[in-house]
């Protein structure tokens, strides 16, 4: 007896909680974040450059470092301004740049939710590798200045928790 209403009971959980779980929005990847296929790990940087985004799924780097840091080596009030203004130098002075970035990375996203085959999403996505050729230099130098802000402890958590496979470069011409 017990049984029959314990079996039926337990399916019934099962299958509610299997709903609960599709109804979440999944968590994006590194593999979907555009400034990181883009530019690799020096992606990252842009975070916040990018301007502001309707979607829940970033293209600026966020998904590079998407834990925060643990509060014994949290990052200080100094260390968030000294960043903040980095990025911020950085976006005014490639401004036009940035802003066309996002808007192809915008063109991709829309494209690839709207059922796009990844070839047609490179395509997309190649139309911004002039773009990311003039502004790559100066990427590196940024990605290097955020990184000198952090203490060893902060670096040493960073390279701890790297994706397993975190997206190299993109080329126009090399395929996945």
């Amino acid at each position: 007896m017990l049984r029959k209403i314990i079996a039926p009971a337990l399916a019934a959980t099962l299958v509610l909680a299997a709903c609960d779980k599709a109804a979440e929005p999944t968590a994006p990847s590194v593999q979907e974040d555009y400034a990181l296929v883009m530019f690799g790990e020096m992606g990252s940087s842009l975070e916040g450059t990018l301007g502001p985004q309707d979607t829940d799924r970033p293209f600026d780097g966020r998904t590079y470092r998407r834990a925060p840091f643990p509060d014994s080596i949290a990052l200080s009030q100094v260390q968030k301004d000294s960043i903040a203004a980095l990025r911020a130098a950085f976006r005014a002075a490639h401004a036009p740049q940035l802003d066309s970035l996002a808007a192809i990375f915008a063109e991709a996203r829309a494209a690839r939710e709207a059922g796009a085959t990844r070839e047609e999403v490179r395509a997309i996505l190649a139309t911004a590798w002039p773009i990311a050729l003039l502004i790559r230099v100066d990427l590196v130098d940024l990605h290097y200045a955020i990184w000198s802000v952090f203490t060893p402890e902060q670096k040493a958590w960073i390279i701890a928790h790297r994706p397993l496979r975190m997206p190299t470069p993109f080329s126009p011409t090399r395929t996945p």
